[in-house]
Parts: C-alpha cells; structure tokens; sequence
C-alpha cells in the first residue's frame, strides 16, 4: 500500500505532499482542486511496468487524445501517436515544460518514482520531447524517451519494473471489450459470486451474469434473475447497475493491488452507496486493496462515514479533502471520528 505521496509539477499540482493514507480513501474537493488528477498520479506511480500505455489510457480518459495507438517495432523502440510528446506537455503545471520544471511523482513508503522532464530532441528540429524515469527503489531506474515523432525507446534492454496489479475507472463505465477481459479472468472463480452479490445491492433477484459473443449489440451483457425466465439485458436495468458492475469486477481483479475510481457515487442512489460502501471496504481488506476514490455528493460522504463505524477496526478509511490556496493545493485528512463528527455537525467538507 501506498503511505504517503509527494506530486510536484504534475498538472494543477505544483508541490503536494500526502501523508498516512489508509486502505480506502475518498477525496473530495471543489471543481479544479485536483481530485481527478491525484487519482492520474497515483494510476502513473503503480503502474509503471506499462507507463506509455498508462499516460495514452489518462489522456484518452480526459477526451485529450482520440487515438489508441498500435504498436509497431521492438521491444526497446516502437511507434505510438505521433501528438502523444504534445499531449504529454499539458501534463506539466501551468501547462509549460520548462527544463527546471520536472513532473515528480513519490512515494517513501513503499519506495517509488516516477519522473518526465524535456530532452533535446535531435530527430525532429523544435519540438518537445521528454524522458520518462521510473524506479521502485530496488532495481536500476528504467528510461524511456518520448520523441516527438511519437517514437518510445527504452534504454539499456532493462526489464520494466515488477507489474502490481491497479485499474482506473473514469466517471463514465468501463467499455464491453474490458468488462469482458475482467470476466474472463474471474470465470468459474468464486469472484464471480462476487460480483454477484455486489449486484444484488440493487437487484437481490440477480442470480448469474453472462457476456454474449456481440459487442455491439444491446444485449451483450445478461443478468438471470429469479423474477424472469429469460435473461434480460444489463443496459435495461439502469445506470446504476453497470456503475456497480464496474465497480465489483474491478475490485475483483486487482488482487494485492490498486482500484482508483472517479466520482464513485455515479447512478447511485444513498441506500445503494451505503451497500456499496460496505462491499469496497470488505473486499479491500479480503483482497488486499488499497483503493482511492472521488466524489461530489454529500450522500456519498455521509454512507462512507455511516459504513465505516459500523467496522470493528474504522482507521481502514480515511476522507481527504483538497483545497487550493492561491497557487497551492493541500490535502486536510479526516480519520473516522473527525468524519462522524463533520457529519452529524453537518460541517462542510466537501
């Protein structure tokens, strides 16, 4: 699990510094205070083993690129989009890649880095270009350079770092193609079971779950419910019920890892988000996740806080909540009773 985290220079991050996160976080905040973007850096910081395919992943989440490049070459070079070095340079604070401006993302405990700053670029005369180092304490830094080509070459025929398992949900729901991987690894597990049960938070008559051969057809995924004979399609039963499918297959399947979700209240109403609630902080401890999570909604605090002192053991959930101060952003940390107490008080923390 993550400890403690320091963001400097990453969008409308200059210097931040986090400390004693627990196992389930929620962060909460006013518009452009940095939620989504916290939740961008943490993603980039685990998930370093593919960190070329993470930043396209980010800024295809953000309708900042429309093209999921192919891949083409080698293993130490290969060719992605040809805007990717100009998208990468709006990650910089104040959108401007100064050479003594570096994109630092840290952590002490465990012992992670993850740094882009501007090269020279000898292959294309006046463009950007940016080097990208991850370590994990242990092993020798991994280099990769992002010309402005859209080339990638990774130095040294060094391995990637170790893979940790973590996933990323955006405010909108995963695609058929990745909920249908996620089930593919679950299959015939008892994981299934639950996602089962994460279901029945808003359906108790849900019984099985099945994907269809059809992408593309509105009933690619299925639900058996005792209360029909047929199977119905998942899209006829709300938002919800694919916000919360998402969710439990992601949680599922990032074992030992990390789940990251924005605006995790999403088609879901206060009853259901008390449920749902109590399913993340169960499975987060049964699976080993540590899992960061944002929200807007007030109900989505108040059920986070009412499912937390229902724990035996509460300081597994902490709320954390981001604040600009003219050029700065900073995180106040709210453990369980200074939760309850907002709560009750109906003090604003959001």
């Amino acid at each position: 699990m993550l400890n403690d985290l320091t963001v400097q220079n990453y969008r409308c991050f200059k210097d931040l510094h986090i400390k004693d996160f627990a196992r389930v976080n929620l962060l909460v905040g006013m518009n452009n205070s940095g939620k989504t973007s916290l939740l961008e850096a943490i993603y980039l910081l685990v998930n370093q083993d593919d960190i070329n395919r993470s930043l396209i992943e980010l800024l295809q989440n953000r309708a900042e690129t429309d093209k999921l490049p192919g891949l083409s070459g080698d293993g130490n070079q290969y060719q992605l989009s040809q805007y990717l070095s100009e998208e990468v340079r709006n990650l910089f604070y104040g959108f401007q890649s100064h050479g003594n401006q570096d994109i630092l993302i840290k952590s002490s405990n465990p012992d992670l880095s993850l740094s882009i700053h501007k090269i020279n670029n000898k292959h294309i005369f006046n463009q950007d270009a940016f080097e990208i180092i991850c370590s994990d304490g242990s092993n020798a830094p991994i280099k990769i350079n992002l010309l402005a080509d859209g080339t990638v070459v990774k130095h040294d025929n060094l391995p990637l770092l170790p893979k940790k398992p973590s996933l990323l949900l955006a405010s909108s729901n995963l695609n058929y193609q990745k909920l249908s991987e996620l089930w593919n690894s679950i299959l015939l597990t008892p994981k299934e079971n639950k996602v089962v049960s994460a279901l029945q938070i808003l359906e108790p008559a849900v019984r099985r779950v099945g994907f269809t051969s059809y992408p593309n057809y509105h009933s690619s995924i299925l639900l058996k419910l005792d209360t029909y004979p047929q199977p119905i399609p998942l899209i006829s039963m709300g938002e919800g019920m694919r916000r919360i499918l998402a969710i439990a297959m992601a949680s599922v399947t990032v074992e030992n890892g990390f789940l990251l979700v924005d605006e995790i209240e999403t088609g879901l109403h206060y009853e259901a988000q008390s449920e749902m609630w109590h399913f993340i902080l169960e499975i987060a401890q049964e699976l080993d996740i540590q899992v960061f999570a944002t929200t807007h909604s007030w109900d989505c605090i108040a059920s986070f806080q009412e499912a937390l002192a229902q724990l035996e053991d509460d300081s597994i959930g902490k709320l954390f909540r981001l604040s600009r101060q003219h050029e700065n952003i900073r995180a106040v940390e709210y453990n369980s009773n200074e939760l309850s107490v907002a709560v009750r008080q109906s003090i604003e923390v959001r």
